[in-house]
């Protein structure tokens, strides 16, 4: 024996360490009743949504049989409209009232568009002007 120690009772067993993240055996721990449902509705499956479990929105079986059946109408069609997935009346482009918006776009590209062609135009002219006087100073630099 070393200085301070005593002979006598075996030492303590030191508790036995886990890894990061492990927790201890469930020792008598009662399992609580929502376990047991959860284990028995939802046990056979990967994973489920908090909707589900509580049975809120769309995994209510009332929603989800009128969503079924709502498909079944569509079943062999290659593209349907929100509307009428929905059950929503149709809109009627051609019912649809813009007043003159037409002659009005037609009015503005014909004005616009004319002066737009003017402008490119004047433009070209300003920078071959800019141009020809760039080419003169650099020449009279060049020659001084």
């Amino acid at each position: 024996l070393g200085f301070g120690q005593v002979g006598g009772s075996k030492p303590a067993a030191a508790p036995k360490k886990m890894g990061f993240g492990s927790v201890g055996g469930s020792r008598g721990v009662q399992e609580d009743d929502s376990e047991k449902y959860a284990r028995q509705k939802f046990g056979g499956q990967k994973g489920i949504s908090s909707d589900e479990f509580f049975g809120r929105a769309a995994f209510d079986p009332s929603v989800q049989s009128e969503a079924k059946t709502r498909l079944q109408g569509f079943e062999g069609a290659t593209a349907i409209s929100s509307n009428a997935y929905f059950g929503r009346p149709d809109e009627d482009p051609a019912n649809e009232n813009y007043g003159d918006l037409e002659g009005a776009a037609k009015d503005f590209v014909r004005k616009f568009g004319v002066t737009a062609g003017d402008d490119i135009d004047n433009l070209t002219n300003l920078l071959g002007e800019g141009a020809q006087k760039l080419q003169g100073a650099i020449r009279n630099y060049l020659n001084s």
